[in-house]
């Protein structure tokens, strides 16, 4: 039976309560409102697949929802100990709304737009102002396709087979998505350090990582998370820089604190600016209607791990030999949570998040008395999310949010200064969200206050060097780098007012017009460090120089510290520095329908006093609704993207200058100093840097086949005004300047099955891609924007002269992948089987050939690249899952997850050198986990 027919029996039951649709909005999760009833039961025939258990009515209603598409409202105690026997079964909204409410007692009405309100007369009551009702806690956000844009909802959440469980874990079905070339080592498994990602080949650094509406990203120098992780060597004072190991996310979240995951890959919306890559939008957790309790423990270890590595390296492999995490033959990683989500008053739902992820592995190393010394390393990543969510009244919500993420590790400062340290990069902070309906129109504004962190804590700030320490075969170094802070604070305010469709002529248009202002103040503070170097009042006359240590000088018979006299101090003073700007922009799009046609045009303008650039980013899409019927349409669209710049062009200079060194004479006098080690940079206002941008075209079919959505997409990214770094030739400086280029062309052909295949009792939900790119870029190097590039414009590759920017793309470029991931519910055995197969092409790097050179027709000497060919990889990683009820309203369930399945491997190593290690992609990994939610 349609909605549209149970409406007429209910109407015609309750006529007085068609009353209150009149006097007040039914806004327990009602969203905008658009025409009218008619209008609802015209959405409400639409059919859909359900999959809805039996079990507690609160929970039911949001799944309801969620496929539909439907909003529901009513006072939220009438879902209190109900249960519903569950359905399955492709259903109009009306239909499965009667088969949701049975022996329930409870019914329903249309409202405005796509609302619906339960209904139970005996909680409905008339005063002054009429009828009334208590808004319900229950919102529904169906998971549509749209053009660009993936949706990782809660339930895919929790089927995908994540090997770490971090966020970027859940993009690795995108095949927009590519992930470093060396994110998998096969001997590094004891990191926690969650991937980075490349969006369309475009540099790593330049995503915009949201939570809650707000970007979290970090500014400060992320591109520095080319090098890695910082086991060792963090800082050298001598030369200071930024922290190493940073990252572009600010927050390394937990999964399990989200609700939702949109990827925006490509059409991406007017109202997200400061990223060429793509858009990675985390929603936390809200109430959904249910109080519950959920709590886990995983564990994985190096005994369930096969190790791939050199041969050559196998003594070094299994003695840990390795003070920079490379090796980790021993590894015991850790995690647990809890989550809870309660209701604290009818119009108020808060829930939480508090996990901790361990591993602890062992590292070893030969310092120079043949001393072998073994260290264990702790790395940890803490989180803990909550939010508060209250219906204020029928136009009015808010939520409050916390957020804080810290990951922290020890690490030796290198084999020589071997004081420890603990590194860390922390991020915390709060945020509002608001929203207001009016008559005709929402209201959002979104703030928050954000710091991030990446801090350096030394055993040490003091090293030194005695060469008469080699006499009796000693350790001539100590101590260790001192302390770094750099730090950075975000007050963000947006703002986006969304009109509701207007009616001109033939014509529909949906206004959007919005705001986004953030406030930065960077602040980077080195604690101070010394350093004395001495060196041999009188040296062996063998040759062998101080390596075997210094002669007995003053005749004691003895030889120390007496026998050498101070040559160099070096000091870091105590200093800081302080930056503060801020970026502001303004959009606004119109989306005009007229018939089966939809044209969406908007323009944004950022401007950040950093850079002091104003940038315009026109973006603009066509949809046509082939056949009206939504099962066959045809986007295009073409925008500019323009990305983000970072602190670390401001203060590189400053910070060399906090550096002095002197250098002594043996009577004590001094030879020269004390000198800065300054001059490496030239002046920030030098540089008269460009914002980066990223100019796309993209082409995109979507077609219903069935129970399945099929897509091919095509998109095209041209990207210019890269910041890169130089050296000059006149005054031997470095500058930072916008050489970079790149360009990326993609296909994907993908197929999403919106209703599960039942056999035998089993319901298997799929979906599969293929993916191809081509990436091409100028920057060949690990180095992200701190890559020092060559003046060179045109080289010789594959028997032709190119640009120097068609050179492939070093890294980030997996030209061909196959996807298919696989979801099976047994509900009689309480199973559910996940499954993820990875098919990627190796792919080529172009390396530069230096024994060979090559001359043009006009007497130019190029230099010459040639291919480095990887070989193709195929993985499969599943998840087994089993829930059993264990007594009324709980269940336990215990998983396995196996990664890289068949243990196929290959090899990573871009080095050509007949004698380089060869490294390999992770083995085959297994894991447990047990829970249990009541």
């Amino acid at each position: 039976m349609a909605l549209a027919c149970s409406l007429k029996r209910r109407k015609n039951a309750r006529t007085a309560l068609s009353l209150l649709f009149a006097n007040t909005l039914l806004a327990g999760g009602v969203g905008m409102m658009f025409s009218s009833v008619t209008y609802a039961e015209a959405a409400a025939s639409e059919t859909h697949y359900y999959n809805i258990p039996s079990g507690p009515l609160s929970k039911a209603i949001n799944a309801f929802a969620a496929v539909s598409g439907m909003y529901l409202g009513g006072n939220s105690e009438l879902l209190k100990s109900k249960n519903t026997q569950g359905f399955v079964g492709e259903y109009s909204a009306g239909q499965a709304l009667d088969l949701l409410l049975i022996g329930t007692g409870l019914s329903y009405e249309a409202g405005e737009g796509r609302s619906i309100v339960l209904i139970d007369t005996e909680s409905v009551s008339e005063g002054e102002n009429g009828i009334t009702m208590s808004m319900l806690l229950v919102q529904g956000r169906q998971n549509k396709v749209e053009a660009g844009v993936q949706v990782i909802g809660s339930e895919e959440i929790e089927a995908m087979p994540t090997e770490g469980g971090n966020l970027t874990d859940l993009l690795r079905t995108n095949t927009a998505v590519n992930f470093s070339r060396s994110s998998s080592s096969s001997t590094g498994s004891g990191s926690m350090r969650p991937d980075e990602v490349s969006i369309y080949g475009q540099d790593y650094y330049q995503n915009a990582f949201m939570i809650d509406g707000i970007d979290t990203s970090n500014d400060f120098d992320p591109g520095s998370s080319a090098a890695g992780d910082s086991y060792t060597n963090p800082i050298s004072n001598a030369n200071l820089s930024t922290l190493s190991g940073s990252s572009p996310q600010s927050y390394y979240m937990d999964i399990d604190a989200l609700e939702q995951v949109k990827v925006y890959s490509s059409n991406i919306p007017v109202e997200y600016g400061g990223f060429m890559g793509g858009v990675i939008d985390a929603r936390l957790r809200r109430y959904d209607g249910e109080d519950e309790v959920f709590i886990k423990y995983g564990l994985s270890k190096s005994e369930w791990e096969k190790f791939h590595f050199d041969k050559r390296k196998a003594e070094e492999f299994y003695g840990a030999d390795s003070v920079s995490g490379a090796y980790t033959p021993e590894y015991k990683k850790q995690n647990y949570s809890i989550t809870a989500l309660k209701r604290l008053s009818d119009n108020v739902g808060s829930t939480l998040t508090i996990s901790r992820k361990t591993s602890e592995f062992r590292q070893q190393y030969e310092n120079r008395s043949d001393e072998v010394k073994s260290i264990y390393y702790d790395d940890t990543i803490d989180n803990m999310m909550a939010r508060i969510d209250a219906k204020v009244n029928d136009r009015v919500d808010l939520g409050f949010s916390f957020r804080y993420s810290n990951r922290f590790h020890d690490g030796l400062t290198s084999k020589d200064y071997a004081d420890t340290f603990v590194k860390s990069h922390t991020a915390y902070g709060v945020g509002n969200n608001f929203e207001y309906r009016f008559d005709n129109s929402v209201l959002t504004v979104d703030t928050a206050y954000d710091r991030s962190f990446d801090e350096l804590d030394s055993e040490s700030n003091v090293y030194t060097y005695h060469p008469t320490e080699n006499f009796y075969n000693g350790l001539p170094y100590s101590g260790g780098y001192g302390d770094i802070l750099q730090q950075q604070d975000t007050l963000s305010i947006n703002t986006k007012w969304v009109r509701d469709a207007i009616v001109l002529g033939r014509t529909q248009h949906t206004f959007t017009l919005g705001t986004d202002l953030a406030f930065k103040k960077a602040f980077y503070e080195a604690k101070g460090s010394e350093f004395y170097s001495y060196t041999c009042s009188l040296l062996p006359s063998s040759g062998t120089g101080e390596s075997a240590g210094c002669l007995d000088s003053n005749s004691d018979d003895i030889h120390d510290e007496k026998d050498e006299y101070l040559k160099t101090y070096g000091v870091l003073s105590a200093n800081k520095l302080n930056k503060n700007y801020q970026s502001h922009a303004v959009y606004l799009q119109d989306k005009v329908e007229i018939n089966n046609w939809t044209v969406t045009a908007g323009i944004r303008a950022d401007h950040e006093t950093l850079l002091d650039n104003i940038n315009i980013s026109p973006r603009a899409s066509l949809q046509w609704n082939v056949f009206g019927d939504s099962r066959t349409t045809i986007t295009t669209g073409t925008s500019r993207y323009y990305g983000r710049s970072f602190l670390k062009y401001a203060i590189n200079d400053e910070m060399q200058s906090w550096y002095t060194s002197t250098q002594y004479n043996s009577d004590g006098s001094i030879k020269k100093g004390p000198t800065a080690n300054s001059g490496k940079f030239a002046n920030f206002a030098d540089y008269d840097l460009n914002t980066p941008y990223s100019d796309e075209i993209m082409f995109r079919i979507d077609q219903v086949m069935g129970p399945v959505d099929t897509s091919l997409t095509l998109v095209n990214r041209e990207s210019h005004d890269g910041v890169q770094r130089v050296k000059s030739k006149e005054n031997k400086l470095y500058y930072y300047t916008n050489e970079g280029r790149s360009s990326n062309n993609s296909i994907e052909l993908a197929f999403q099955q919106r209703t599960p295949f039942e056999v035998f009792n089993t319901l298997t939900k799929a979906n599969f891609s293929i993916g191809w790119q081509e990436s091409k870029s100028n920057a060949q190097g690990d180095d992200g924007y701190e890559e020092t590039v060559e003046d060179e414009e045109r080289v010789y590759y594959n028997g032709e002269v190119i640009d120097f920017a068609d050179l492939p793309s070093w890294d980030y470029n997996i030209p061909f992948t196959v996807k298919l991931s696989t979801t099976t519910n047994i509900p009689a055995w309480h199973l559910k089987w996940s499954n993820f197969v990875n098919v990627k092409s190796g792919g080529v790097i172009a390396y530069r050939d230096t024994s060979s050179s090559y001359t043009d027709v006009d007497g130019n000497e190029l230099q010459v690249y040639k291919d480095k060919n990887f070989d193709d990889l195929v993985t499969l990683d599943t998840k087994l899952r089993f829930s059993p009820p264990l007594w009324k309203d709980s269940e336990g369930y215990i998983e396995l997850k196996v990664t890289n399945f068949f243990d196929q491997v290959m090899m990573i190593t871009t080095s050509t050198s007949a004698t380089a290690v060869q490294t390999f992609t992770s083995g085959r990994k297994i894991s447990m986990e047990v829970g249990m939610r009541f």
